[in-house]
């Protein structure tokens, strides 16, 4: 009989969980604070379906050197920034932030476990969570809905630079799906991903979509030499055409409007000087352990779309100081250093997928987002970083239980 594995249900609720980010029912009529947040619907049902899968199992997580040395440095920054509220000016609503933080420890550690027990079916059933969202949020902007500013496509009540990661990442499913089973047809949303990203009018997020494939182009020419090239290559245009004679009127326009007039003619930035100046202005005022979580807004006060620097690195050298950087490098260094420990030839597509991921969402924090909408990073680098290996039982009575697997 097979050891029990993480069950897909299991993974669809974190994955829904996750993506979910601060959407709240008040579109539904239901305006009561704190419970207004889907995740105090979600999280609860993540944590009673986890517990129960593991007591099934009769596995202990968190077992394994990878994952003891990658997921305390993370832990320990989210630690930093909770405490952090300590010192936050009076102003300062630090609930909110909190809050981020406490759900990013709950996705971290149940991702984390996950990975330990299965990885590879994990980061497959997420791939294609990624690959369904892809579509949904494609086709719900390209219906009408959703439009903001310049007509740049949104949806879901997420803004572009949340769209460009969801259609950027389900790019990545496609290329993961497609490598995996060598079969051309996955390539038929490609185009599509890609006329969604570019429709998002992010600058930043299209910057860091291009980045991360010029890393990963090496990879993809390997794979090219062995398996063929010819048949996705012939499909791509034309796929590209159809959603261009649908599309392309409207794509153009976005072009000629967000990124030639606004940003080359006029030299439109978002308002990130703006943003980076005063964040470095308070940096320099608290060096060594900044203004505290949510003290950026609470000092500058530079209206309500303006909360958060924009800059992963540099919202946590503002509100953290050189003690928020310290802890912000080792989180990041521990779980690319397991993942660099295993020899190129060995690392599975799972690992090599999380990881570019990973390089995106980072890419994507240097110029949009706050805390919360860096979530995925910290948890595709510890998917990349955690291989999955033996369980622990619980006790020793869960190695005699059908299906438990024995430790090694």
């Amino acid at each position: 009989m097979k050891p029990p594995r993480p069950s897909p249900f299991l993974v669809v609720v974190l994955f829904v969980a996750t993506l979910a980010g601060h959407f709240t029912l008040s579109r539904a009529g239901f305006t009561i604070p704190f419970l207004n947040d889907v995740r105090m619907l979600l999280f609860p049902a993540v944590l009673a379906v986890f517990v129960l899968e593991v007591n099934h199992a009769g596995v202990r997580p968190l077992h394994s050197a990878p994952a003891r040395r990658s997921l305390p440095p993370v832990l320990v920054l989210f630690g930093y920034q909770m405490l952090s509220a300590a010192w936050v000016p009076r102003t300062a609503v630090v609930g909110d932030v909190l809050a981020d933080l406490v759900s990013m420890v709950v996705l971290v550690l149940v991702y984390a476990s996950l990975a330990e027990w299965d990885r590879d079916r994990v980061v497959r059933l997420t791939m294609g969570c990624l690959y369904v969202a892809g579509w949904l949020y494609f086709l719900y902007a390209a219906s009408g809905r959703g439009r903001v500013q310049q007509d740049r496509w949104t949806a879901f009540g997420g803004g572009p630079n949340v769209f460009v990661r969801v259609e950027a990442l389900a790019l990545f499913a496609t290329a993961y799906f497609y490598f995996r089973r060598g079969r051309a047809v996955w390539l038929i949303a490609a185009p599509a991903f890609l006329f969604g990203a570019i429709a998002s009018g992010s600058r930043g997020g299209l910057i860091a979509l291009v980045l991360t494939t010029a890393l990963a182009f090496p990879s993809l020419v390997r794979f090219g030499r062995r398996h063929g090239v010819r048949k996705p290559l012939a499909m791509i245009p034309v796929i590209a055409a159809l959603i261009w004679l649908l599309l392309g009127d409207t794509i153009m326009s976005l072009i000629n409007n967000r990124f030639l007039a606004a940003t080359v003619d006029q030299g439109y930035t978002s308002d990130r000087d703006v943003l980076y100046t005063k964040g470095l202005w308070l940096f320099f005022e608290r060096p060594i352990v900044g203004v505290g979580v949510h003290g950026f807004y609470a000092v500058t006060n530079l209206g309500p779309g303006e909360k958060y620097v924009h800059n992963l690195p540099l919202a946590v050298a503002v509100e953290g100081g050189a003690v928020g950087l310290l802890l912000l490098l080792p989180a990041l260094w521990a779980p690319r250093h397991e993942y660099a420990a295993v020899p190129r030839a060995r690392r599975p597509l799972e690992a090599r997928v999380s990881a570019y991921s990973a390089l995106f969402i980072l890419g994507a924090s240097l110029f949009s987002g706050d805390y919360y909408d860096a979530r995925l990073l910290w948890i595709f680098l510890l998917l990349a970083a955690v291989p999955a290996s033996p369980p622990l039982p619980l006790h020793a009575g869960a190695a005699s239980r059908p299906g438990a697997r024995r430790p090694p």
